[in-house]
């Protein structure tokens, strides 16, 4: 009898300029198996005959960097499709362009100008000895006067004093909230890659440990299921994934003691010296509240066991 299959139903909200481009990728945490597809331009979208399980449900578009939506969703194998809403903020796809402020008209300064320079333009020429009469005074004074005042109204209108510009401080304003979310997003990401290197470097150290020691199954089958519900809670708050880890460090460091009792020739292993060391770390790093806290605990961890990165990438 075949296995039961699931279906997800996804439907995207928020945006909805955005369901032209966006692409939901499914990717199997057990079996690795991808699945990418397009929805609809309303946003809905079903994916049938898939594998029950954990899913991770990621969301992308061409204009946004960083993944929309990520997360990890169980599939149930039911006929029922699993229902996963799909948020799409506004605030990612906006780029408001710089308001265009009109030039300022400054041709009736040009004029008034040109009008003054044409109405002292036959004062000029005047010979040594010559009087000036007082119809002449009156029009250099006036001319002179009109001068002022237009060179005061150019000022304002290029200069205006103690303004502003609202256009671009909306656009900063802008900038700065789409710097924020992409930092906020970058984090995020950085910490669950972390997250996923040191669990899967876990994983690989207590294998080790295990095998050396020809470790029960029922002994195997626990502190491997420790790491598997790490993975699950790898987009977890720091709170909730550093208060398992730290569970888990205390109880390696429990199996692994007894397991050198019984067996002392293994505390020369090295695997059993590199899961005491960095298990140590997690115990005693305790829960952390925020990423940057959890993030120092991993620095100290890989002082300890090394580049976990060039573990995982030189691994067969």
């Amino acid at each position: 009898m075949a296995a039961a299959k699931g279906t997800f139903s996804f439907q995207l909200s928020g945006f909805p300029a955005a369901n032209r481009d966006a692409q939901v990728t499914l990717t199997n945490s057990a079996t690795g198996q991808t699945v990418t597809r397009s929805p609809f331009l309303d946003g809905s979208l079903t994916i049938r005959d898939l594998d029950p399980g954990l899913w991770n449900v990621k969301l992308t578009h061409p204009n946004v960097i960083q993944p929309v939506f990520s997360q990890t969703v169980r599939l149930f194998p039911q006929l029922i499709p699993t229902f996963v809403p799909i948020p799409l903020p506004p605030a990612i796809f906006q780029d408001t362009p710089i308001q265009d402020i009109p030039d300022a008209n400054l041709g009736p300064v040009q004029q008034a100008v040109t009008s003054i320079r044409d109405s002292i333009a036959p004062l000029q020429g005047k010979s040594p000895g010559e009087v000036i009469r007082a119809s002449d005074w009156n029009a250099l004074a006036s001319a002179v006067r009109d001068l002022a005042d237009n060179v005061l109204q150019l000022t304002n209108l290029v200069s205006p004093i103690g303004h502003n510009h609202p256009e671009i401080e909306t656009k900063i304003a802008e900038v700065q909230d789409n710097l924020q979310s992409f930092a906020q997003s970058f984090g995020q990401s950085l910490l669950q890659f972390q997250r996923e290197l040191e669990t899967e470097n876990l994983r690989e150290t207590l294998t080790g440990v295990l095998d050396a020691a020809q470790a029960p199954q029922a002994t195997r089958d626990e502190l491997l299921g420790r790491i598997a519900k790490l993975n699950e809670a790898t987009q977890a708050d720091p709170s909730v994934f550093t208060s398992q880890l730290a569970s888990t460090g205390n109880r390696v460091l429990s199996v692994v003691a007894d397991l050198v009792t019984a067996q002392p020739a293994l505390q020369s292993n090295t695997n059993v010296q590199k899961a005491q060391q960095v298990a140590q770390q997690y115990a005693a790093a305790g829960t952390a509240t925020t990423a940057t806290t959890e993030m120092n605990i991993y620095k100290r961890t890989t002082s300890v066991a090394g580049n976990k990165l060039a573990t995982v990438i030189a691994r067969p």
